[in-house]
């Protein structure tokens, strides 16, 4: 099974993939790096070399080639589900699992993050970051509602996010 993790930028996709790839048994993929190999730089390079829309056809070719042929979890970049092509994609190759983050708990994570790998918020202060989360998180809830399980991730530790994902995988047989 292919386990899909998605949310926006700063709710814990990657760290909490490798957990639960970990304590699955399962390989781990993380679109964002699929796509710097891919490309050959970095997505900082891509969206200021070929711009945001040659990156999200980078992740899309990533998406696809990720092998069905073994138990995979994967983390998406907080954009990739926003496209019906990639969300419909992922729905028929597997399980998606929606990490849910308020947005005080987005903009914490994002400001004591590296922003210079993040190109959306790259060289904002609290204040743009703030905006950035406020406008751009309500557009894509939507696809991120589409999600097969929601995993509100406020309140929780990291350890008890990736039991209750495992929960669920395991609870499918």
């Amino acid at each position: 099974m292919t386990v899909y993790l998605i949310g926006f930028m700063g709710c814990g996709k990657s760290s909490t993939g490798r957990r639960l790839a970990r304590m699955l048994g399962y390989a781990f993929a993380d679109t964002d790096r699929l796509v710097e190999e891919a490309a050959g730089k970095s997505i900082a390079r891509i969206f200021a070399e070929e711009g945001e829309a040659a990156f999200r056809l980078y992740e899309t070719k990533a998406l696809a080639a990720i092998p069905q042929a073994r138990d995979t979890v994967v983390a998406t970049g907080g954009g990739l589900p926003c496209s019906e092509r990639n969300l419909s994609l992922m729905k028929e190759r597997g399980r998606l699992v929606y990490l849910s983050a308020s947005q005080e708990r987005l903009i914490r994570t994002l400001l004591a993050c590296r922003r210079d790998r993040r190109p959306r918020i790259a060289g904002l202060d609290e204040s743009g970051i703030r905006e950035y989360v406020r406008i751009t998180l309500p557009g894509r809830e939507r696809f991120y509602a589409q999600a097969d399980l929601t995993v509100t991730c406020d309140g929780k530790s990291n350890e008890r996010i990736t039991a209750e994902i495992a929960g669920y995988i395991r609870s499918l047989g």
